[in-house]
């Protein structure tokens, strides 16, 4: 994948992701086989931070459950019951994940892979601390057992973390 130098963001390297994504992307594709299934977003959302402290865990824990359902053989929809905004702090980078009040999209599924990609307005959003927090919606988020690929509307936030 191509980087812009005036991206903000070059590649991170955070190898302790790895184990956490392959597992990830096995519950996909284990789930996808049975048609419909559920996801904790804490899982889900912990693949960014998986030694995250338990108080950053509790805050995302809250809100339930990301429930699949299969359309395809290829992949379906996703979405997340409303509920309270949280704000999952992965403690580097400055960055931060904000669960919307509601969120929803669609997957597709690729050998040893996945790509979940949110519908308007109902985006995951990342968010950088610099002086205040500063949040743009997720595009898509890519997982693959190399790297995660998060992409945002403005090609100088996109994040590539490979492990």
């Amino acid at each position: 994948v191509h980087r812009s130098k005036a991206m903000v963001f070059t590649r991170l390297k955070w190898p302790e992701m790895r184990p956490v994504a392959l597992e990830l992307i096995a519950r996909m594709h284990r789930g996808h086989e049975s048609g419909e299934f559920s996801i904790p977003v804490v899982d889900f959302i912990g693949i960014f931070a998986p030694d995250a402290p338990a108080a950053e865990l509790a805050k995302v824990a809250g809100r339930g459950d990301l429930r699949f359902t299969a359309v395809d053989s290829r992949g379906g929809t996703f979405s997340i019951a409303g509920g309270e905004r949280a704000l999952f702090d992965l403690r580097r980078e400055g960055l931060v994940l904000r669960v919307p009040a509601l969120m929803s999209g669609r997957y597709e599924l690729r050998p040893r892979a996945f790509t979940v990609y949110f519908n308007r307005g109902e985006e995951l959003e990342g968010c950088k601390r610099i002086v205040l927090l500063v949040c743009n919606r997720v595009n898509s988020v890519d997982v693959s057992g190399e790297r995660v690929d998060v992409r945002l509307p403005g090609k100088i936030f996109d994040l590539c973390v490979e492990f």
